[in-house]
């Protein structure tokens, strides 16, 4: 499969789990909808930032296991985000481009379901994003500033290859975030921890693919 339709299945399918994380109906659904993408189905329309109107509801039970995960993972993301917004400007790719959009918008809505979970604990919605504050369960994995910067300096196809190289790297830190859940007892939390880790390994088996293109 070319890596362009590729990229558009998987468009479609992160505009879906979008729609789930906000919709009324919380998670029920995904997983047939989301195969019937896979299959070829009808195409999702992505769901606009504005059109939001509610995150879908955690149940009260939880613990600090669930709280860290959350909160380290919304850190996580807003770097995620920041690497992906460089690829509007810097990318020379239209798949590239694409794929850093949809991962832009679908991680945008998680992070807002995990803001949203947080305050209704009354716990705080992020935590410190240097690693060493949290060696006890595992470190919290982070973009070195070089990195960044080295990446922000880069154009073309330059871009794209470290682009993917980093984004690669990104997701696979997501994934082994995604075990710290775990531990937790929040069963909506978990269940989201298992999507995360499921649409990060696929968008690093994707990568792969554009970046050997």
């Amino acid at each position: 499969m070319a890596a362009g339709l590729m990229v558009k299945r998987y468009l479609a399918a992160f505009a879906l789990l979008a729609a789930l994380l906000v919709g009324s109906a919380g998670f029920a659904g995904c997983s047939s909808s989301t195969q019937d993408d896979a299959a070829g189905g009808p195409e999702a329309t992505p769901v606009a930032a504005g059109e939001a109107t509610a995150a879908p509801a955690a149940s009260a039970e939880h613990n600090g296991d669930d709280v860290m995960f959350l909160q380290m993972m919304i850190v996580h993301i807003k770097q995620g985000r920041e690497l992906a917004a460089l690829a509007a400007t810097n990318s020379a790719r239209d798949d590239v481009r694409n794929l850093a959009s949809a991962v832009d918008s679908t991680q945008g809505e998680e992070a807002k379901v995990m803001t949203a979970w947080l305050q209704g604990w009354s716990e705080p919605t992020e935590t410190a994003h240097d690693p060493n504050m949290h060696a006890n369960h595992g470190g919290l994995p982070a973009l070195g500033e070089a990195q960044l910067a080295e990446l922000k300096q880069a154009a073309g196809a330059d871009f794209d290859r470290k682009f993917l190289n980093l984004l690669i790297g990104h997701q696979h830190n997501a994934v082994e975030l995604t075990k710290l859940a775990d531990s937790g007892t929040n069963p909506e939390t978990k269940d989201l921890a298992r999507r995360i880790k499921e649409s990060r390994s696929d968008q690093i088996s994707l990568m792969l693919t554009m970046a050997s293109a």
